[in-house]
């Protein structure tokens, strides 16, 4: 008998650290959820708070995109944007066409000196050259 009440004794404190530990554990759990509730409600908080910044920074950028506008478009204010775009365009124009007319004069000497100096390796890259064009346009001819 002296064995079955210390089983019946470890049974009921068993039954009672079980009871005790779900009791914690719903402590713990409720603690828990109000924390995270009170967390969120503070980011949610945060988030109104900064999304109301910006708007008012975004109205801010508006409004003075909206006044620079207003200061460029007067009629006489078009015309002068409308000239310097011009003039840059001509410059740009020129500089370019300096910049081609430059480019094809050094590939040309550039050419007849390799052409001078390499005369058979010259013959050579231009019968490749014009093999390889034939057998392309050749092939294209052929298949139609």
């Amino acid at each position: 008998m002296f064995n079955l009440n210390k089983q019946n004794d470890v049974k009921e404190k068993a039954a009672d650290l079980a009871n005790s530990v779900k009791t914690n554990v719903e402590n713990v759990t409720n603690t828990v959820k109000s924390d995270i509730k009170n967390e969120a409600e503070q980011i949610v908080d945060m988030v109104h708070s900064q999304s109301a910044e910006t708007k008012a920074q975004a109205v801010s950028v508006i409004e003075s995109l909206k006044s620079l506008l207003s200061q460029y478009t007067s009629g006489s204010n078009i015309v002068d944007i409308k000239d310097q775009i011009v003039d840059k365009a001509n410059q740009l124009k020129g500089l370019v066409k300096e910049e081609a007319s430059h480019a094809y004069e050094v590939s040309r000497d550039r050419t007849v000196q390799t052409v001078q100096e390499r005369p058979i390796a010259s013959l050579a890259v231009a019968v490749g050259a014009g093999v390889l064009l034939g057998y392309i346009l050749g092939s294209k001819t052929n298949s139609k």
